[in-house]
């Protein structure tokens, strides 16, 4: 028995190490040959997770061990991108900014959750859950590889809808989890007795946030220290998720109370103890890009294509309606270089393998889908951002 568990421990440090080892080497080569990292990272996992060895596959890793993984990305994902969100420094850019990102969530929870529902056959409850997935930018994904972007003035605004619906890419799904879970009838009586827990977990969520948050400030504060207070960021980014868990809440509403209360406090070397924390947040990334490519896999059948090309125009065009109604004043080519520039990242891509340990009927098509978004997506911005310097060339003209 013993070593049947120390051969388990083993082949699942094995694993890590040796995604962990050909991850680096991806992320090194994308830096060297200009391509999106991502892209590099989610097809070198689909490699790995097409490979047998013995009749069974060449890297499995239990389910236990997935979702903790899963549970540890979220927290540190939410919590790196709420950090970032500086309530002092919204000028009217970041209005106009937090303008887009609401009308295309808006946008997105209706017209592409209507066509996912029929599109891809599946209940609005998962379709609700597609639409909110899809809602997340992230232009750092395709910003390597070319430095006219810098100069298009689009790209300020493109970076800051990402840090406003980073954290609504993972909030929205898990709430429609958690509306799933709870909500065991059809009835209004059914869905009304379950309000007030629905409730009850954003203000323990909060709750839960702000206490860590207010114990973190107090050891910033006090007693930085080179070594431990980068530690202690993480150690409060994973303990105030397990809190609110544990308690009832949600432990994502309460990361991303921490986040943004940490962010917006005054501490101490605070700028330092981000960066080592993004460090451990870096290394999260390349195993979550590489373990999502590992285990979701793509259809490999027409009617899905046919489905995801479908899905894919509609989002780009409720996109660009968004940005009509928003950002007015953009040139038609900065609307469309807007519209198609919208990357999905590593917020995608944890709430992706989050979901793929949910045993629920109708969960694989939608994260298939969602992983075919991500590459098609990073596929078009890269081509866009290649053509940057006619973008640029005819916004000086």
């Amino acid at each position: 028995m013993q070593n049947i568990l120390m051969q388990t421990a083993l082949n699942i440090t094995t694993a890590i190490a040796v995604l962990l080892f050909i991850g680096a080497i991806c992320s090194w080569l994308a830096n060297r040959t200009k391509v999106p990292e991502i892209l590099l990272l989610i097809i070198t996992g689909m490699i790995f997770g097409n490979i047998t060895y013995k009749g069974a596959p060449l890297i499995e890793l239990p389910e236990a061990f997935l979702a903790a993984i899963a549970m540890v990305a979220l927290a540190m994902i939410v919590f790196d991108s709420t950090t970032r969100l500086r309530i002092k420094e919204f000028d009217t850019f970041s209005g106009q900014a937090l303008k887009l990102m609401i009308i295309s969530v808006i946008f997105n929870l209706t017209i592409v959750t209507i066509a996912a529902h029929y599109l891809l056959k599946i209940p609005i409850s998962l379709s609700i859950l597609f639409a909110g997935i899809i809602s997340g930018t992230s232009p750092d994904v395709i910003l390597p590889i070319s430095e006219h972007i810098k100069k298009i003035k689009t790209t300020a605004l493109l970076k800051l809808e990402s840090i406003f619906n980073t954290p609504l890419t993972i909030i929205i799904p898990i709430m429609v989890i958690d509306i799933i879970g709870e909500v065991q009838t059809k009835i209004i009586t059914g869905i009304v007795d379950q309000i007030v827990p629905f409730v009850m977990k954003f203000i323990v969520g909060i709750g839960s946030g702000v206490f860590i948050g207010l114990i973190l400030f107090k050891i910033m504060q006090k007693a930085y220290k080179e070594i431990y207070s980068p530690l202690a960021v993480i150690i409060a980014a994973l303990l105030t998720y397990v809190l609110a868990e544990n308690l009832g809440g949600s432990g994502v509403i309460a990361v991303t109370s921490l986040g943004l209360f940490f962010g917006n406090v005054y501490v101490k070397e605070k700028l330092t103890v981000l960066k080592i924390e993004s460090v451990f947040t870096k290394a999260l990334f390349v195993l979550i890009f590489m373990l999502t490519g590992v285990i979701i896999k793509i259809p490999l059948k027409k009617t899905f294509f046919i489905s995801g090309a479908a899905l894919l125009a509609i989002y780009y065009l409720t996109r660009f309606t968004a940005i009509e109604i928003s950002m007015r004043k953009l040139t038609m080519k900065e609307r469309i270089y807007t519209t198609l520039n919208a990357p999905k990242g590593i917020a995608t891509a944890a709430i992706v393998f989050a979901l793929s340990t949910f045993q629920m009927q109708g969960m694989g098509i939608v994260l298939d889908m969602v992983l075919a978004f991500i590459l098609t997506t990073i596929i078009i911005s890269s081509i866009i951002t290649w053509l940057t310097p006619w973008f640029n060339e005819t916004n000086n003209t």
